[in-house]
Parts: C-alpha cells; sequence; structure tokens
C-alpha cells in the first residue's frame, strides 16, 4: 500500500504530527494528494532556528533565505482554507550567549509586533484553539506590544495561549472567556497587580507565570483556577493566591514581605521561599495532601502549613543552586508533631548534606511507608550515611527506602554504599536508582 492509499483522516493525523513546518512542507512538494490534505492539519509548529537566522543576516546567503515571518505569513494563507480546529506555535531559538542589556534594533524575528500579527492573525483566528508565540527577546526586550488585545480581539475560540520573551501591553484588553490556559514565560508585562489578568481571563483553570516582571503587589484572583505555577524573578511587597478551586500549586519567589494564600482545595503545593520571614498568612481549611518546601529558613516555613493535619507526603529542601547550599539557619523539626500523618518523607540533596548540623529532623515515625533520599554529591562516604539514617529510620517498621544516588558517582562508590546500607539496615526493603545534579 502507498502512503497516499490510507484513508484521507489518517494522513492529516500523520501530517499534523509532524515536528515542524518545514516538513509540512516537504510533504506538501511530495504529491498532489499530501498538498490538499496539509491544508486541514490540526497542528503546526513555525521555528526559526539559530542557523537560518545567521544566514538570513549573512550576505552571501541572505538572498536565498526567504524572511521568517513571510513564512507565518504564507503558511496562514495557504491554512486559512480549511474549518478545523488548529494549533499553531511560532517560536525564535535565542542565541546560546547575549549580555543582558544586549538588543536587536531588527524587527525581522519580533513575533508579537502588532503589525506582523495583524498581517496574518485574522487569516486562522477562527480556527485557532491554542497559540504559543516564542518572541526573540533581543528584538522584543525594547518594545511595548499589544498583542494580546489583538488576539483578545480576533480569537474568540482560543482555549491555550502562551507567550514567552516578550513585552506585553495589557492596554484595551478584552476579556477572553473561553480562555481556559495561559503561559507568560520571561515576559514583562505593564500589569503590576495582575488586575488585568484577574478581569480578562476569568475562566483559566491552568495559569503559568514564569519569571513575568513589572509586578508590584501581584494578586491572583480566579474563581476557576485548577492548577497555577508561579515563579516570581523580582522583588514583589506581597503575593497573594485567591481561587477557591485550586487544587494545585507550584509557587517560588524570593523574599516577598507577605504571602496570602485563600486555597480552600488546595491539595499539593510546592513553595520555594529564600527567607520565611515574611507575613505568610494561609486559610484555615486547608487540606493538603502532599507539601513540598525550599527554604533557608525550613522550621519557620515548616511552621506555617503544621496546622494541616492532612498532609501525607513532606519533602524538604535547602535553598540553593545544584552547587551550593545557601546560608541554613540551625533548627529541629519535630516531624512527630509537626506532620504526624506523613506516610512519606523525601530529603533533597541540599537537605541531607546539612543534617544533622542545620536541620535535625526527629520523631517516631512510625506510620512512615516511605522515603526517599537524595544523596548528595559531595558525601558518599557509607559510614556517614548510615549516621544520618539511623534516627530517621529507628522505629520504622514497614519503610521503603528509595536511596538516589548520583549519576556521575563511580561504580565502586554506588556498590560500597549498597552493601553497607543493606548490612547496617537489614529490615528495610530497598530501592536503588540514581539522579542528575543540575
Amino acid at each position: 500500500m502507498e502512503l497516499e492509499d490510507l484513508p484521507s483522516p489518517v494522513l492529516v493525523e500523520i501530517l499534523s504530527r509532524l515536528g515542524d513546518s518545514t516538513e509540512l512542507a516537504q510533504c506538501r512538494l511530495a504529491s498532489r494528494t499530501l498538498r490538499t490534505l496539509s491544508r486541514d492539519v490540526r497542528s503546526v509548529r513555525l521555528f526559526c532556528s539559530r542557523d537560518r537566522f545567521l544566514r538570513s543576516r549573512a550576505p552571501a546567503t541572505s538572498d536565498h533565505v526567504t524572511p521568517f515571518r513571510s513564512l507565518v505569513a504564507n503558511l496562514a494563507s495557504f491554512l486559512s482554507a480549511s474549518p478545523g480546529p488548529l494549533t499553531l506555535a511560532l517560536a525564535a531559538e535565542r542565541p546560546p550567549s547575549a549580555d543582558a542589556d544586549e538588543v536587536d534594533d531588527a524587527d525581522d524575528l519580533h513575533l508579537t509586533a502588532f503589525p506582523f500579527l495583524a498581517r496574518w492573525l485574522p487569516l486562522l483566528a477562527a480556527r485557532l484553539r491554542s497559540l504559543a508565540i516564542d518572541d526573540y527577546w533581543l528584538q522584543s526586550c525594547w518594545r511595548p506590544s499589544q498583542a494580546l488585545s489583538l488576539i483578545a480581539d480576533l480569537c474568540h475560540d482560543l482555549v491555550n495561549l502562551e507567550v514567552r520573551n516578550a513585552w506585553l501591553s495589557v492596554e484595551e484588553l478584552k476579556p477572553m472567556h473561553r480562555l481556559t490556559s495561559l503561559t507568560l514565560e520571561f515576559i514583562r508585562l505593564d500589569d503590576a497587580n495582575l488586575d488585568k489578568v484577574n478581569e480578562c481571563f476569568p475562566s483559566l483553570q491552568a495559569l503559568n507565570l514564569i519569571r513575568v516582571g513589572g509586578l508590584k503587589e501581584p494578586k491572583i484572583h480566579l474563581l476557576q483556577l485548577r492548577v497555577c505555577t508561579w515563579t516570581v524573578s523580582n522583588f514583589v511587597l506581597s503575593l497573594t493566591v485567591c481561587a477557591p478551586k485550586l487544587v494545585e500549586l507550584k509557587l517560588k519567589c524570593v523574599e516577598p514581605k507577605a504571602l496570602h494564600l485563600e486555597t480552600p482545595l488546595l491539595s499539593e503545593l510546592d513553595v520555594t521561599i529564600k527567607k520565611a520571614r515574611a507575613t505568610i498568612v494561609v486559610g484555615e481549611k486547608l487540606n493538603l495532601r502532599s507539601l513540598r518546601i525550599e527554604s533557608s529558613d525550613l522550621c519557620n516555613l515548616a511552621q506555617v502549613f503544621a496546622h494541616s493535619r492532612t498532609i501525607k507526603r513532606l519533602e524538604l529542601e535547602a535553598y540553593g543552586s545544584s552547587t551550593f547550599v545557601d546560608l541554613v539557619e540551625q533548627c529541629t523539626i519535630d516531624l512527630l508533631s509537626t506532620f504526624p500523618d506523613i506516610d512519606e518523607l523525601v530529603l533533597g540533596p541540599r537537605a541531607w548534606f546539612i543534617l544533622p548540623e542545620n536541620l535535625n529532623v526527629r520523631g517516631e515515625l512510625r506510620n512512615l511507608k516511605k522515603m526517599m533520599v537524595h544523596l548528595a554529591p559531595e558525601e558518599l562516604d557509607a559510614a556517614m550515611i548510615s549516621w544520618k539514617l539511623t534516627p530517621l529510620l529507628a522505629h520504622a517498621r514497614y519503610c521503603q527506602v528509595v536511596m538516589l544516588i548520583p549519576a556521575a558517582a563511580s561504580m565502586d562508590s554506588r556498590k560500597h554504599v549498597i552493601s553497607k546500607c543493606i548490612s547496617n539496615f537489614p529490615g528495610i526493603r530497598w530501592k536503588w536508582d540514581t539522579w542528575r545534579c543540575g
């Protein structure tokens, strides 16, 4: 059977799963059948690689490279003939290294530019259900864009929107009632308190704000929100999350002066705060099942959530990077009184490294069913590992211990650690694996 003999829906599905528009263009040239069916694809991605960008700028090759934004416009015209739903992604590869203050005066890769979007977006607006734009930061960082207002005006059936590496204005932004998922990453946003985000995206169920700058006292107030990832890159006065249906929150910030969580249905919380000196207000009806905390002040942060007696899984990590542990104040966490019902304990590599001098985890963990330990790369001494494990496993009767050894460790080191742990704790069920640093 030839490829063209397959049923049309199958061929459309195959074309929709191609990795890039270049592959789609090659299929369009292969036969008249594929060219006709390629108009009906449900998903397409246009990607400008660094190599293509350099060739478009080099005098010897620039005349032979079609401008990337022209490719986008041409493809939009081609795809506009089909009425079916469409997922579209545009992306420009970032340079491997660039100075923080480096800018590019050209606009050939400014993908959130209003005139560029106005050129092709009306052709596909009725089809679009998902739109992702990864802009070229060196061109977009100094140009505010009203891309959001144009998308809101035209794409009435859009359910997913992702924008990265851009400066976005919220001027004249209108509500998008059908949008249920929004991702803004590495964005300068002219919405200091997120008032426009709350007003114009009322139906959001998933929200990802990753390194969004320009915020002062941001407040997320979304009644339908269920999943949220929020990485705050700059220093803000306060952070507030008011979401009555939120069940999963991943929050990473530095040192906010105040943090308010009004999330009664929250089940999974992953919070990273360098210093927990802020005023942290958590609703009394919090029903957490899983809690991960990363901080230089683990004890104070742990106490904030101690009243949630429903936590079953607890993960502790010291603040820092893969190669550096931030200064951690000495503290003791009594798991028996603070988190008495946990049956799974996870210790990150930095938390394990500072045991027990700076972090003392104690308590008769008779109900502990599983403990996962990320061994620190700097510490693969079998005697030291056994010494740290002894107080944690003294009362654990039916516990499985998952020991994650750094992937870079030698095979001899791994075998020695495994042998000593098995011989020193014969009643424990052991499982071994590796983890990669960084």
